[in-house]
């Protein structure tokens, strides 16, 4: 099995060329050519994206209003020196110089794009894992917006971005309005509603869209897919499938990944059998501990406690000690890489790496299908 790492530092070409790519391991990796004028969105559900001449047409879909539309994009070229214009919601010049950034689980995109110049302000930002992010942060130079959850709209006002990167839940509410009443156009970008590993990291195409690197993230995608493509079949031809327990307990009810979640297909392309894989949830299933001792405690592998050491777990619940995973120290959360402030860099870089999360999982799981020196990047064994 190849050795995959972490960030494709080295890639530089753009979509349509003949240019090969090399890692930080040396290995080479083919980039596929792209048909002109194409921007395919193959899993992403959320959003689809249209190029012609005169710009990128984007339009995001509600995903609470099948058939309704959140926002409609129209972003032209401002270098290009003509006149574009095409019926919107936004119209936006790009690429965008001053974006502030509401959720987390986008700077992972900017990352891979190298377009982290562009970020000015950004919510949560002393929890920002990324290093380049996280300096500007400390020198000054890129502002905390605050609480994401308690967003301070004059803040982000303020700051007079020319776009507004963020996510809603459900609808669109008085902070957007206050935001676009200022003159301030809103991306919204929903990457936390899909469901495929894929699909949410496909959503860097529409953070491209306004850097303008379209066809570089359809590169840097493709790539992506590929090795996550190669490594889930393998790890789903295994035929001894070990079983694994998601979540966690809060006041006596555990919160487990719905069986049409994220986590859950990741547990599936990973060669693991997941006890809630038929249930109809896109979210999280809330159920008792007593379900969990009744259904689960046998699991061979525990993934997502609240914390990386087992005497706080026990603390905190001292069930846990009836879990097999927990006795015989099968239990992992998302823990290997920390800021100093305690902000996860799983809920950046992994949204857009699927691939490198879904490595970790099979280290877990099937460790033999990895190079034997493979280091987990995200998950780590609690102490």
């Amino acid at each position: 099995m190849r050795l995959h790492l972490f960030w494709l530092f080295a890639l530089s070409a753009y979509c349509c060329t003949n240019s090969n790519n090399n890692r930080p391991s040396d290995k080479v990796l083919p980039v596929k050519l792209c048909a002109e004028n194409t921007i395919e969105v193959s899993y992403a559900k959320g959003f689809t994206m249209e190029e012609s001449d005169k710009g990128i047409y984007i339009v995001v879909d509600n995903p609470w209003k099948p058939g309704d539309t959140l926002a409609t994009y129209f972003l032209p070229d401002k270098n290009s020196g003509r006149e574009a214009r095409r019926t919107s919601d936004f119209t936006i010049p790009v690429p965008v110089e001053n974006i502030a950034v509401l959720s987390s689980t986008f700077l992972g995109m900017f990352r891979l794009l190298g377009e982290e110049s562009r970020i000015r302000s950004a919510t949560d930002a002393r929890l920002i894992y990324d290093s380049i992010l996280y300096r500007k942060y400390l020198d000054g130079k890129l502002t905390d917006l605050g609480e994401a959850v308690h967003l301070n709209v004059e803040a982000v006002v303020g700051q007079s971005p020319d776009l507004v990167m963020k996510y809603i839940f459900g609808t669109i509410d008085e902070t957007d309005h206050k935001i676009k009443e200022a003159g301030i156009p809103i991306a919204y970008n929903l990457e936390y509603m899909e469901s495929h590993p894929l699909g949410r990291a496909e959503w860097i195409k529409f953070v491209a869209a306004f850097t303008g690197k379209i066809h570089m993230a359809d590169s840097i995608f493709r790539i992506i897919e590929n090795e996550y493509l190669h490594l889930s079949e393998l790890a789903k031809a295994k035929t001894n499938k070990p079983t694994v327990l998601d979540g966690s307990s809060y006041k006596g009810i555990w919160y487990a990944a719905g069986g049409k979640s994220y986590p859950a297909r990741l547990y599936e392309d990973a060669g693991a059998e997941y006890f809630w894989k038929t249930d109809t949830s896109s979210g999280s299933i809330p159920v008792s501990f007593e379900v969990i001792i009744e259904k689960q405690s046998d699991a061979d592998y525990w993934i997502g406690p609240s914390t990386g050491n087992r005497d706080e777990l026990l603390q905190v619940e001292s069930r846990y000690a009836l879990l097999k995973a927990f006795r015989n120290g099968n239990v992992y959360y998302f823990g290997k890489r920390v800021n100093p402030n305690g902000g996860y860099d799983y809920y950046e870089s992994g949204v857009v790496r699927p691939d490198i999360l879904l490595q970790d999982m099979v280290w877990v799981f099937h460790r033999d299908l990895l190079d034997e020196t493979y280091e987990p990047v995200y998950l780590e064994k609690i102490k």
